[in-house]
């Protein structure tokens, strides 16, 4: 019997498996400690990352499946970069400080997402006409592909601790918890929905956090001068 096999428990017809309750807890610790502006919480996140690959893969998600790999790769860099800023970008704890993204960079993140989601879409739906035999006709490649997009936009900010990344979150998890529902992952949706009210909070705290930073910037600059 494997992990995915073993039923913990059901609630309201939905089956708990031990795979997703692991996806499930490791993204909840993962999401919570970002919120707080931990490091830590990329290591949570790599686990996180590996157990999503299998659920996504079972549920023929392909662009979300695929999505593992590219958080996993953003979740070592974010640890590594976090823990050893460059010369005049440190924030509390000796850490990298966190940042916001001005209206042209914001522009350029709007462009990227519509542009990679489309060709990410397009690129999903013609591999599996190649391949149908190997590969399962994918479930809303469009939207799962711009989710895929927004995702991997929001995952790279983080990444850099732009604080901006909690905005796209928000609007990611809100959608994926719709999608998730309708496709029958109950617990992964309520998951997501709960993403999404650590995201809300997390602007706070990160938004606190920022001026607090640019507030011991200026004095540490009026005591220079």
């Amino acid at each position: 019997m494997s992990i995915q096999d073993v039923v913990l428990f059901s609630l309201w017809g939905h089956s708990m498996n031990l795979l997703e309750l692991i996806g499930l807890v490791s993204g909840l610790v993962a999401v919570y400690l970002a919120s707080r502006a931990l490091s830590v919480n990329f290591l949570f996140g790599l686990l996180n990352n590996v157990v999503y690959f299998v659920v996504f893969y079972q549920a023929h998600l392909y662009s979300a499946m695929l999505l593992q790999v590219v958080y996993f790769s953003f979740s070592l860099y974010g640890y590594y970069h976090w823990k050893h800023p460059a010369p005049g970008q440190e924030g509390k704890n000796r850490e990298l400080r966190i940042r916001r993204l001005n209206k042209s960079q914001w522009a350029l993140v709007i462009v990227i997402v519509l542009v990679f989601g489309g060709l990410w879409s397009e690129g999903i739906i013609y591999f599996q006409s190649r391949f149908p035999e190997y590969i399962d006709p994918p479930a809303f490649p469009r939207l799962d592909a711009m989710l895929t997009a927004a995702s991997v936009t929001g995952q790279f900010l983080l990444s850099r601790k732009v604080m901006d990344n909690w905005i796209i979150w928000i609007v990611v998890d809100v959608l994926s918890t719709a999608l998730y529902a309708y496709m029958g992952l109950f617990f992964t949706a309520l998951l997501f929905a709960v993403f999404t009210l650590i995201a809300l909070r997390a602007i706070v705290d990160w938004n606190k956090q920022y001026k607090q930073q640019d507030e011991i910037k200026k004095e540490n600059n009026n005591c220079t001068k």
